[in-house]
């Protein structure tokens, strides 16, 4: 009688690679999330115990992304910059992410910068604003290659794909919380954010209509900062202590202005007394 040879399971290659089965299983059906060096091991290992399934190659070659930043600074920018540097690592797979930074006043120099990569790269994160000349640009630039827009959308654009929360929902729930805060009394006093950035835009949309919807526009201050720092931090403090029975301070975005704020709470009772929500908190705020 003939014998039959045991077929080769998960577990006898994971013992022979020196890893898990968990590891062998995303090997095996391209999963991802595990480094060339583990790979190469675990399909070494495969093929010398004569497993008859079809193994995926080692080699794939090797994707180029282009993350462009066209935004003003601020904490959430920074975290997406160093995100975007280790991101091979953390996906598995053989990707280069270059990284370009372009002044956000300067619309016709991201066009002209979208223009020259597009042809040379696999796919483009943007992060930049909302203007109509930007989505020209992606609009005739989306056959070219995959353009995903991140964090604030831009309309019209024809982007392949937006990767960021519902705004709105997000400034609903900021305003459902200011409101039971002052449910005893007092009022919310909401920071309007850089013309432009969707996002932040979006979110306060969605904080005011909460205030609108239970006819509470009266327990709801709007408070829209001048372009110099120091002077807008100088009214919005003097507001407080005009204004004293506000309760709630809301920012739809972690920018400078709202770092700075938060830094100043160190010093005045007017701003330390205060509830204080936002969107996009960094370690340091």
């Amino acid at each position: 009688m003939t014998r039959r040879l045991r077929k080769t399971t998960l577990e006898d290659i994971a013992r022979h690679a020196g890893v898990g089965m968990a590891t062998v299983d995303r090997v095996l059906n391209e999963r991802g999330g595990v480094s060339q060096q583990t790979t190469r091991r675990v399909l070494e290992a495969a093929k010398t115990l004569g497993t008859k399934r079809i193994l995926p190659t080692e080699i794939k070659r090797r994707l180029l992304i282009e993350a462009v930043f066209a935004r003003n600074h601020s904490a959430y920018y920074e975290r997406l910059n160093e995100a975007l540097q280790t991101v091979a690592e953390v996906i598995g797979l053989p990707v280069t992410v270059y990284r370009t930074h372009i002044d956000v006043d300067k619309p016709d120099k991201l066009s002209a910068h979208l223009s020259t990569v597009a042809g040379s790269r696999d796919g483009i994160i943007l992060f930049a604003n909302d203007l109509p000349q930007t989505a020209q640009v992606v609009q005739q630039l989306a056959d070219k290659t995959t353009i995903v827009t991140i964090s604030t959308d831009i309309t019209d654009s024809g982007r392949h794909s937006y990767v960021g929360i519902n705004n709105e929902n997000a400034g609903q729930a900021a305003a459902k919380i200011s409101e039971a805060i002052c449910r005893k009394g007092g009022r919310v006093l909401a920071v309007t954010p850089e013309t432009g950035v969707r996002a932040p835009l979006e979110r306060l949309v969605g904080f005011t209509r909460f205030f609108e919807e239970r006819d509470a526009e009266d327990r709801l201050l709007v408070f829209t900062p001048p372009s110099n720092m120091p002077v807008a931090l100088s009214q919005l403090i003097q507001l407080l202590t005009d204004e004293d029975d506000i309760r709630v301070l809301y920012s739809p975005f972690n920018d400078a202005f709202a770092e700075r704020v938060i830094e100043a709470g160190m010093q005045e009772q007017v701003i330390r007394s205060l509830a204080k929500i936002t969107h996009d908190l960094s370690p340091h705020a």
